[in-house]
């Protein structure tokens, strides 16, 4: 197996977010890779850094780019370049500049020979090393590849020119330039969007006969597992590498759920033994060993230093930047109660100018609620909330506001005049503005009766964001809004300079827009600094503690009287704690041996099937053991 290329110690970070955290990647020849991973985690970036558009992070140790000298790579984008005035049979030569230059030229040199102009003789030997520099590409043989392609795709009249095309037509083209290409590495970026059943059953089947090396970036679960043998997971900063198809690795991701599962029961049985011996009080801690009280401490403490580590990021984060920045909202100690209800109690926070917040947290909380008290709906109870002078709030609300059925967009946006203040300050006319937001010329005069829903979705974005404000506040922005309006939604908040506050639950434009999460539970307010990934490190740990409590059974009595023992059961309680301390650790060695295994190497999955039968038994007789524990103490 030949390896084309290594990427190590890989660190990429934008503002507010890492993407890559120390990675190393290999691509050998030969492989199909599908890229998985939320939007925003880095997926189109690892493309951008394999083809040497992108810097990584300097970074010690430094980052190594190891690649065959001769390794060339094509990346076909989601959207294909700017066609201009191209036919589509002229367009194969934008992404072949070094044949684009030699075609103009020799169109130059056919025109002059055809006026007379010019040194004929040297015209002609020019034009036959021109000739002989395509023929030595390959250029004739690619460029008809592409065309047999195209038609085959259904694009018959290849004069046509590329701009008057449906976006699933230049699809079409994307997918003829990277089936021609000559390259050895392919990279494919959503390439079965807006496409028809017939045209991806056709794009799949080239890729299935095809001999190249290529990666694929989907959310196409059926070209996934057609078309590919590797995958590729991004995730939290880190690169995961399957060897297997898409199905298969799902399979893999169910058996790891399986094992996470099985650790929490590992984890409730050994609080359920640990807590029954606790609760059997003084005498039973005078004749066990300090260690294993210590132990039980540790044990309790594990979920709340969990929680704990969050806040501890807080401090450093804050003592690391020395921000000084202007305060726009700032709450000391604020409470609120409906009745003999708390809704708040001591909540402290400060929204600076250029903070970007989620607010989080469970249905019935409070989030709508302290939106009501920073816009002045509400006034706290108890402590205060303080606002600047003149602040200048938006509210975009669950509770869309009706738009006026008989005026038009230009009118609606323009109230009266051409131009608009955007919300970054700039003076944009109205036309440009609303095209920003998917709006054709062709429809700004148009009544908005005539708009589908998604339609006016958008134009009431575009009406609510042309104003420049102090803080915006998006109460569930993406509810009723496809796809494209969200993205648009998603690239005007984060060039947005002013402070936002959105509640929403997709994770995905939470994470993609904010910096910072306010968590809103337990009548009080956790601020993570660090966003929504340092949010959700808690938020796991509150699932976590409320299914152990669930799990946990309450504590036994101390005025039930317990049977007696045996000289028989208490000779075997006395041995089964040595079994217990032996079976659990055969348990976590397996575990280990599991965790370790290097899941790009085709041996691996039979090793784990090996091991998961181990896991199985060793932790049934551990269950075992545990049980036979549990019923000796109810005798003691």
């Amino acid at each position: 197996m030949t390896t084309l290329l290594t990427l190590q110690n890989l660190s990429l970070s934008h503002p507010h977010k890492q993407i890559f955290k120390e990675i190393t990647f290999t691509l050998n020849e030969g492989d199909r890779i599908g890229v998985l991973g939320l939007n925003g985690h880095g997926k189109s970036s690892l493309f951008k850094v394999m083809m040497g558009l992108q810097a990584p992070d300097t970074t010690v140790p430094a980052f190594i780019y190891d690649r065959n000298r001769d390794l060339t790579i094509f990346h076909v984008p989601q959207e294909i370049l700017p066609p201009g005035d191209l036919s589509l049979e002229d367009y194969f030569y934008e992404y072949y500049p070094q044949w684009k230059t030699v075609k103009t030229r020799l169109h130059d040199i056919g025109e002059k020979l055809s006026l007379g102009e010019g040194d004929f003789e040297k015209l002609l030997a020019e034009q036959e090393k021109l000739y002989a520099i395509l023929n030595e590409g390959g250029e004739d043989r690619l460029h008809t590849s592409y065309m047999s392609y195209l038609k085959g795709f259904g694009l018959e009249d290849l004069t046509q020119p590329v701009i008057a095309l449906s976006g699933g037509e230049q699809r079409k083209i994307a997918l003829a330039l990277g089936l021609s290409c000559p390259h050895q590495v392919v990279l494919w970026d959503e390439p079965t969007n807006h496409l028809d059943l017939e045209t991806i059953k056709r794009f799949e089947e080239e890729l299935q006969s095809s001999r190249k090396t290529f990666m694929v970036i989907s959310h196409d679960r059926s070209l996934l597992n057609n078309v590919v043998d590797r995958i590729v997971h991004i995730q939290n900063g880190k690169l995961k590498s399957f060897q297997g198809t898409y199905s298969e690795y799902l399979e893999h991701l169910q058996q790891e759920e399986a094992r996470r599962n099985k650790e929490l029961d590992r984890l409730e049985n050994h609080n359920r033994r640990e807590s029954a011996w606790i609760h059997r009080g003084a005498k039973a801690r005078r004749t066990k060993s300090k260690k294993r009280i210590e132990d039980y401490d540790t044990l309790q403490s594990n979920i709340r230093e969990l929680k704990a580590q969050a806040h501890k990021s807080v401090d450093l984060n804050l003592q690391a930047s020395g921000r000084k920045t202007k305060i726009l909202v700032q709450a000391e100690d604020m409470g609120l109660s409906f009745g003999p209800r708390n809704l708040y109690r001591g909540v402290n926070f400060a929204l600076a100018k250029g903070d970007k917040i989620a607010l989080m947290g469970g249905n019935g909380v409070g989030k709508s609620t302290l939106i009501q008290l920073i816009l002045d709906q509400l006034k706290p109870t108890e402590g205060t909330i303080r606002k600047v002078d003149g602040l200048d709030v938006g509210h975009f609300s669950q509770k869309r506001e009706t738009l006026p059925n008989d005026i038009t967009p230009w009118q609606l946006v323009g109230e009266g005049i051409d131009f608009v203040i955007s919300n970054m300050g700039e003076k944009r006319h109205v036309a440009s503005y609303l095209e920003s937001f998917l709006f054709r010329s062709e429809e700004l005069k148009r009544p908005i009766h005539t708009f589908s829903g998604g339609e006016k979705n958008r134009l009431q974005l575009a009406q609510f964001m042309k104003h420049a404000r102090d803080l915006w506040i998006f109460d569930e922005p993406t509810n009723d809004l496809d796809l494209e309006t969200i993205g648009i939604l998603e690239e005007e908040l984060r060039a947005y300079q002013g402070a936002l506050i959105i509640v929403a639950h997709d994770r995905t434009f939470i994470e993609n827009v904010t910096d910072k999460c306010w968590l809103i539970h337990d009548q009080g307010m956790e601020i993570f600094e660090g966003g929504w990934g340092q949010a959700e490190m808690f938020l796991e740990a509150m699932e976590l503690e409320a299914e152990l409590k669930k799990r946990t059974p309450p504590a036994k009595s101390d005025n039930k009287a317990g049977g007696k023992l045996s000289n028989k059961d208490r000779d075997r309680l006395g041995k089964i704690a040595g079994e217990l301390e032996a079976q659990e650790k055969l348990v976590a060695s397996i575990e280990a041996k599991l965790a370790a295994l290097d899941y790009s190497n085709p041996q691996s999955k039979k090793k784990s099937e090996g091991f998961n039968s181990d896991l199985a038994a060793a932790q049934k007789k551990l269950d075992d053991l545990i049980e036979e524990w549990a019923e000796l103490e109810k005798k003691s």
